[in-house]
């Protein structure tokens, strides 16, 4: 098995926090994400649920202030 980059983009559905693009090296994509929405759709709290979506590189290096090709 090979570890590969994954990019995840956190968002609040209610609109008062940002978003957040994150990178994360994985073993299995699938897993990883099915535990990641698992975690954040079922908060103790319901204003702490999250929406989780794959993001792609270029999103993450654009939210985290990266001068590249990619940022166009």
């Amino acid at each position: 098995m090979q570890g590969q980059d994954l990019y995840l983009k956190i968002t609040d559905p209610s609109g008062k926090s940002g978003a957040i693009v994150a990178h994360h090296r994985v073993w299995d994509r699938e897993r990883f994400i099915t535990a990641e929405i698992k975690l954040h759709s079922k908060p103790e709290k319901q204003e702490d649920r999250r929406a989780v979506t794959i993001a792609t590189e270029a999103e993450y290096r654009k939210a985290n202030g990266y001068k590249s090709e990619f940022c166009k």
